[in-house]
């Protein structure tokens, strides 16, 4: 039996960010890998995270699969500094909504870029669309609400289920197709990027308060909750505030951080 686990690479949303006040729960965007037997074949998103496999050692593949949640900057900006893709010590195979062939050259590209990603060797690209089997890890993806459409991931391992809903702003009919998918998991990782009282002034922005992640995870029967993509204003005291609070609804809660580890 293969013995697997999620590394936390980056849970910050929007934008990087650095200094003292973030050095706990870290400055850098989404990424998480998927760990089989001591070696990552797998990454869901790639914010600039992605670059920090070495500092957390994790240890690549020599082919991975790489599933993006959506296209926006945050969960994308690592792809274009990774240095094993584009010295071709790494094959990757990038999953995700739609189209992300088109998305990713859209991105880095010239003028934006240097180089072109879809010229680079070692990359392919396919659409998210049906659960996918990888390194004995079946990771099923299901659609969020988030501008320009989201989706997220459903990670079922040996031992343990994991649900990833990284960006996705809670209250449309979208709610109801999330709770199925993720009904019944382990571990749930959930946007919780506002306050109860920031939300009124970001209606339509795309993201959660921990409230709507407690109300999710309650839903679905779900055992431990893992709050994630946060604010890049948030320090580390408020994030500590916000998980106090959190715990006082629902226990086992917890904050994404870099180098924390979720066996599957």
């Amino acid at each position: 039996m293969h013995k697997a686990h999620i590394t936390v690479l980056g849970g910050r949303g929007s934008i990087p960010v650095s200094g003292p006040r973030f050095a706990r729960y870290g400055g850098s965007t989404t990424c998480f890998a998927l760990v089989v037997d001591g070696i990552a074949i797998a990454f869901i998103d790639a914010g600039t995270g992605l670059i920090d496999t070495a500092t957390h050692g994790v240890r690549l593949a020599s082919s991975v699969g790489l599933f993006l949640t959506h296209y926006h900057w945050d969960h994308t900006q690592g792809l274009s500094m990774f240095e094993e893709l584009w010295t071709g010590a790494c094959d990757v195979c990038v999953w995700g909504p739609d189209d992300p062939k088109s998305a990713l050259e859209r991105a880095i590209s010239p003028p934006l870029f240097p180089v072109s990603i879809v010229d680079v060797p070692s990359i392919r690209f396919a659409s998210a669309d049906g659960p996918i089997e990888i390194g004995g890890l079946v990771i099923t993806p299901f659609a969020i609400h988030h501008p320009q459409g989201a989706c997220g991931y459903r990670i079922d391992g040996p031992h343990r289920s994991v649900g990833i809903v990284t960006d996705h702003e809670a209250g449309t009919d979208i709610d109801s197709g999330v709770l199925d998918a993720i009904e019944g998991v382990d571990v749930l990782i959930h946007d919780a990027q506002y306050l109860p009282e920031d939300l009124a002034a970001h209606q339509g922005w795309g993201h959660s308060t921990y409230v709507h992640a407690i109300e999710a995870a309650e839903a679905a029967g779900v055992a431990e909750l893992l709050l994630t993509s946060h604010d890049p204003r948030r320090s580390d005291s408020a994030i500590d505030a916000m998980v106090a609070s959190a715990r006082k609804i629902f226990p086992d809660t917890d904050a994404a951080r870099p180098g924390m580890e979720i066996p599957l």
